[in-house]
């Protein structure tokens, strides 16, 4: 698993919680973990692209 993969099945895991437990507090948090997570595997994803040579927009 990827550690893009990883970090999104971490998120889902703590959405998927945070709809199954009672108390607001801790569903809160949970949904702030779950943000968290999704934060980290986009900035995984947004470093794994490489931007074209700028040669390359030029033309």
């Amino acid at each position: 698993m990827s550690d893009t993969a990883h970090y999104r099945f971490q998120s889902d895991q703590a959405r998927r919680l945070a709809r199954q437990v009672t108390d607001a507090a801790v569903r809160e948090k949970l949904l702030e973990m779950a943000d968290e997570y999704g934060r980290y595997a986009d900035l995984i994803e947004a470093r794994s692209i490489e931007p074209a040579p700028v040669e390359a927009i030029a033309h």
